[in-house]
């Protein structure tokens, strides 16, 4: 008999340990899931001002956007964010990992535009083409990566992406 189970996951409410046909039952995650030297990690990489994307229970970003959470600045969607063109110095994400397929590519191009310098991406998959160019917008470069396996998550490890616009690479 297995003795791995939902319940030794980070805490998945809603779903059961189960992912639903095409995704649709989303999941809050109900405690942080960065440890303080990953998030020191990620907190050094970030320009001010800063919009932190599916923020969740992370207090680091000097805006904080979440679909599910209440204490935080703005209550949005990724995918549709609420704020101009090149509106931040530096965006920070760590989306939810069952979006669906055109969810995933509107945040990702969302991200961009509201990106003025930097996009700090966390996720198992990293942003980038061939060419090290970010997919939704050629202008940032990857320039950083780490990866990083939690306690909390079966195997599976956690990559943070950080790119750069060209007027970064040119300084």
């Amino acid at each position: 008999m297995s003795t791995v189970t939902h319940k030794n996951q980070p805490a998945i409410h809603a779903t059961n340990g189960h992912v639903y046909d095409g995704y649709k039952t989303p999941y809050t995650i109900s405690k942080l899931l960065w440890t303080a030297d990953i998030e020191a990690w990620i907190s050094r990489r970030l320009l001010s001002p800063c919009l932190h994307v599916c923020c969740g229970k992370s207090a680091i970003g000097d805006i904080r956007l979440d679909m599910f959470e209440t204490d935080v600045s703005v209550c949005g969607d990724a995918a549709r964010l609420p704020f101009r063109q090149d509106s931040f110095d530096s965006v920070l994400i760590d989306p939810p990992y069952n979006g669906v397929f055109q969810w995933n590519h509107d945040m990702l191009s969302e991200l961009a535009r509201v990106a003025r310098h930097r996009i700090v991406f966390q996720h198992w998959f990293i942003p980038a083409d061939r060419k090290q160019r970010y997919k939704k917008n050629h202008r940032f470069r990857l320039v950083e990566m780490a990866a990083w396996q939690p306690q909390t998550y079966f195997g599976r490890a956690n990559i943070i992406s950080v790119f750069d616009g060209l007027e970064m690479l040119i300084t």
